[in-house]
Order: C-alpha cells, then sequence, then structure tokens
C-alpha cells in the first residue's frame, strides 16, 4: 500500500518542481508573445498567459458572468480531491491507472499555483507546436502535458477494463452454453 502512495509522491514533486521551473524561466526569460524558434517553425517558445483552462478552454464563453479565477481555484481543489479520493479506492494491481492519476496530479498543482500567485495573468504557457508557419496547436505548458498524458491512460485502462469484461462474459456464455449442451 505504501508503495502507490510513494509513487503518487514523488510523480507529484518531481512533476510539479519541472513543471514550476520551466515556469519560472518562460516568464522571466521569454518575451510576453514573442515566438523563439527551437526547432524552425515547428517547435517554439512562447510566453502566453492563459486565463482559460487547459489549451485555452474558456467556460467564461458559456457562462459570462462566472469569475474565472474563483472558479479554477475551486474546480481544481475539488479535482485535487476527487483525484486522491479515486487513487485511494485503486486496487494496488492496477499500476498503470496509478501512474494515469499520478500524472495528472503534478498538471493539476502546478496550474493551481499559477493562478494563486499571479490571478489578474493566469497560467503560464510557453510551448508551441505547429504544422506550418500559421497553423499551431494552442500554447501550453507542462501542466498541460502531464494532465493530457494522464487523462489518455486512464482512458487507454477504461478501455482495456470494458474490452476484458465483455471477453469474460463471452467465456462465460461459451461454458454455460457447453455445459447445456451435455445435459
Amino acid at each position: 500500500m505504501k508503495r502507490k502512495w510513494m509513487l503518487l509522491t514523488i510523480v507529484t514533486i518531481i512533476g510539479f518542481f519541472l513543471d514550476w521551473f520551466t515556469k519560472y524561466l518562460a516568464d522571466t526569460s521569454l518575451g510576453y508573445g514573442s515566438p523563439v524558434r527551437v526547432v524552425g517553425q515547428y517547435v517554439q517558445l512562447m510566453l502566453i498567459y492563459n486565463k482559460g483552462a487547459l489549451f485555452g478552454f474558456n467556460p467564461a464563453e458559456f457562462i459570462p458572468f462566472l469569475p474565472l479565477n474563483q472558479f479554477f481555484l475551486v474546480f481544481s481543489f475539488v479535482a485535487i480531491g476527487i483525484l486522491l479520493y479515486y487513487y485511494r479506492s485503486i486496487p494496488r494491481s492496477e499500476v498503470l491507472m496509478h501512474w494515469g492519476l499520478a500524472m495528472i496530479l503534478p498538471g493539476a498543482f502546478g496550474n493551481l499555483l499559477d493562478r494563486i500567485i499571479h490571478p489578474s495573468k493566469g497560467v503560464v504557457d510557453f510551448i508551441r507546436i505547429g504544422i506550418s508557419d500559421t497553423i499551431y496547436w494552442p500554447v501550453f505548458n507542462l501542466a498541460d502535458v502531464y494532465v493530457t498524458v494522464g487523462v489518455a491512460v486512464l482512458i487507454y485502462c477504461f478501455i482495456g477494463e470494458e474490452k476484458r469484461k465483455k471477453t469474460e462474459k463471452s467465456a462465460k456464455m461459451i461454458v454455460k452454453e457447453k455445459v447445456a449442451s451435455v445435459k
């Protein structure tokens, strides 16, 4: 039991530190909105501040009266609580599920810290990836990467679980049919 909590703690601390440190470097070294090429036009560093959610999603577009920063602070605390509660309930044998949730947590903490430290600016985003000089994915940070990878791992686990349940159900049906035909 201690091992799964050690995994969560180590991944969260290391991920959180890397997210904070890279945001600090971006915030103190990059000019706002000025792209710096890393791999030509395809990978760039570009400092922006995101008051919205993951990859620029902004719930205020749908609910205009919503105090955005307060919403994200409350949402982050609730999400972290739910993640920890769910993590506690996962059996020790579900290692991949532990990794998925452990990846989400440093992302949640990293973006929460940004919203607390500078509520008027928002979250520091600085990684810009594109396929041409005009087509880019929304600017993001390591916290966004952690959350995205963690959610992808969880989806993979849930799909695998559904396939396993269908296979077990099919196997039980075959056994029932064979037993019935023997009688």
